[in-house]
């Protein structure tokens, strides 16, 4: 019993001291291995420069004309600044539209996000396409290359919907190309005018500085909305240029498509961005959502840099809906005041903007109904005088055969009068009474049928 007794206490304490001594060796038995760490994401070097940017919503409206502004941008021709977008050309033949940055591009190095909505109703027939310049000048001149001048000094990246007379080159269309001119030589699209080539240029006659990419959106499909965009991505480092694009809508981006890399650009410096558009006899919309330019000194990767900014703006969407759920201290604590102050200030807003599209889509029907109304009744008016002519044309028509009657029955009077007067010649001369008898019938003759041509015409005519 003794032993027994003293075994118990000793056994207790080799339970107690097993676990602690088997967690040592099993720390020692790590040595000195540290858990992994998560790696840091990538760093953005590169910086962006507002000057040479433009985003939505477009607020600044000016006060004279009434029309929306865009800060350090000015708009021409067709382009027309909305609340959400710009629209270069819309859907209309024969228009050209632009717009044009006030600053010169100082940055040697750089990056630029544009979101382009290029859509139209028709399947296969539409033109013309959007142009991105950065040019040695600083306005932009109406022209025949995309809404802007011929003979440009600088870079010029285009975005061609528009079948042209293919004679040496086999590309399809959409067709998106870059083109260096010095100001001497001649746009020629697609070879369609066999110049000397010393003095023109060519899509697609420069190595790796094109490709075919379907950028356009039909609206006639079900599967497309006024979301798709198509964001182009450019960046010229160390005197590389390169462009990829990718498929975009709300909550999905496509993948990346590499269309082309050109080396040993020479842009001139101090050049300025600009964007135009044009349609001729075929039509799209051309809308820009966003233009973002990123200077890239320092940045050894442009494609990594662009992913780390993506990335971040992808976080600063999230943490901005964040604060419409609940924590987990709050959960726990049942504490929903601050959740219930974000969704209440966001219903106010939200309810504000509905009042705001109901009144705005309200005035555009009514806006439409008294179009509506205008064209009905100037297509009555019209068909109306379509009908007065019509009958005029009838009655003219009878009036011609009437006066060809007349002229007829005139004819053979005054050849009925001349065998009279040849007749009495004959017979020996004329007597004074006949003289003034003929006279007189002559005369009459020619009343009667002047009395009856302004009748006809009174009655036919007038």
């Amino acid at each position: 019993l003794v032993h027994r007794a003293a075994a118990m206490p000793l056994r207790s304490e080799l339970c107690a001291v097993l676990p602690v001594a088997f967690l040592v060796g099993l720390v020692a038995a790590q040595g000195g291995q540290q858990p992994p760490q998560a790696q840091a994401p990538p760093e953005i070097m590169s910086v962006p420069i507002d000057q040479h940017s433009f985003k939505a919503p477009f607020t600044t409206v000016n006060s004279f004309t009434g029309m929306r502004l865009i800060d350090n941008w000015e708009l021409g021709g067709s382009a027309v600044a909305h609340n959400g977008f710009v629209r270069l050309t819309a859907e209309k033949q024969s228009q050209k539209g632009w717009i044009w940055n006030r600053h010169a591009l100082t940055a040697t190095d750089w990056s630029l996000t544009m979101e382009l909505r290029a859509t139209g109703e028709s399947q296969y027939l539409f033109g013309d396409g959007v142009a991105i310049w950065l040019t040695s000048r600083y306005d932009v001149i109406e022209g025949p290359v995309f809404g802007r001048e011929d003979y440009w000094k600088g870079l010029g990246i285009f975005f061609d919907t528009f079948q042209n007379v293919d004679q040496q080159h086999h590309h399809k269309h959409p067709y998106i190309y870059a083109m260096l001119n010095d100001g001497t030589k001649h746009y020629v699209p697609d070879a369609e005018k066999k110049l000397n080539k010393a003095q023109q240029i060519l899509p697609g006659a420069r190595d790796n500085s094109g490709c075919s990419y379907d950028f356009r959106y039909n609206e006639a499909r079900q599967d497309v909305s006024v979301l798709n965009h198509t964001r182009v991505h450019v960046t010229y480092h160390a005197r590389k240029l390169k462009l990829r694009l990718q498929q975009t809508s709300v909550g999905h981006h496509g993948e990346w498509y590499n269309c082309f890399e050109m080396s040993d650009v020479d842009i001139p410096p101090s050049s300025y961005f600009a964007i135009s558009s044009a349609t001729g006899d075929l039509v799209d919309n051309h809308d820009i959502i966003y233009f973002q330019t990123r200077n890239l000194q320092g940045v050894s990767d442009p494609i990594l840099d662009y992913q780390a900014w993506f990335n971040r703006l992808q976080e600063l969407e999230r943490s901005s809906l964040d604060e419409f759920e609940l924590k987990p201290v709050e959960t726990l604590q049942r504490d929903y005041q601050r959740v219930l102050r974000a969704q209440a200030s966001a219903i106010k807003t939200l309810s504000a903007d509905v009042a705001k599209l109901k009144a705005q889509m309200e005035f555009q029907l009514a806006s439409i109904t008294a179009g509506v109304s205008v064209a009905r009744t100037t297509v009555d008016v019209k068909a109306n005088e379509l009908r007065d002519v019509k009958e005029k044309l009838e009655k003219a028509g009878t009036t011609q055969t009437v006066i060809a009657e007349l002229k007829k029955d005139a004819q053979q009077e005054m050849l009925a009068i001349k065998k009279h007067v040849d007749k009495a010649i004959r017979g020996g001369g004329m007597s004074g009474f006949s003289f003034y008898f003929l006279l007189l019938l002559i005369v009459a003759l020619g009343g009667v049928g002047y009395n009856r041509y302004r009748k006809i015409m009174k009655s036919h005519l007038l």
